[in-house]
């Protein structure tokens, strides 16, 4: 198995040299610059943060938040995976398939890139739920739309309504877009 590449059916590797992978954490609301603070001189800590101007009841105050509340990302080893889990304002690791979801070193190069950019205004993660229309970015079927009627693991059933009459099958969530 390559390096930060997640198998199903196996946990995460452990091996006689620890690696490090990148992890994502749960966290308490309002507490990410806590954590960051409290581990940056310990682990390997990546908490994308913005300045942005509020409207306090009396003033116009800069505040620094991050860009993706709730979260924050290490690259730690198992060992320490465990450790942050210690921390008091860290709920838990976001987990795939009942293991801690190993996020490859591109998908964080790619967020530290998003979020040096100077448009870039407001980032969010989001799950797919059902209700939910969704655009398929992908393999033959890309850009038709439809509607998430259930979900099972990675996996979305959509019906199709461009052909008045529903079409439903299963699509793998991430070659679907979600549409506002």
């Amino acid at each position: 198995m390559k390096k930060n590449e997640f198998n199903t059916d196996e946990g995460p590797q452990e091996s006689e040299h620890p690696t490090n992978n990148w992890f994502a954490f749960y966290v308490k609301p309002q507490h990410e610059k806590k954590i960051l603070n409290r581990l940056k001189d310990s682990f390997e800590i990546f908490c994308p943060l913005k300045k942005e101007r509020v409207k306090w009841s009396d003033r116009w105050k800069t505040v620094i938040k991050p860009y993706i509340p709730g979260y924050i990302f290490a690259n730690v080893s198992e060992q320490d995976r465990i450790s942050i889990l210690n921390d008091p304002s860290v709920f838990r690791t976001v987990c795939l398939g009942g293991y801690p979801a190993v996020i490859r070193e591109e998908e964080i190069d790619t967020v530290k890139r998003i979020v040096g950019h100077s448009g870039v205004k407001d980032m969010r993660l989001e799950s797919i739920s059902t209700g939910d229309r969704v655009r398929i970015k992908g393999g033959e079927l890309v850009d038709v739309n439809g509607v998430v009627v259930a979900k099972k693991g990675n996996k979305a059933v959509l019906r199709l309504e461009s052909l008045n009459c529903n079409i439903t099958f299963t699509m793998r969530q991430e070659m679907l877009d979600k549409q506002h």
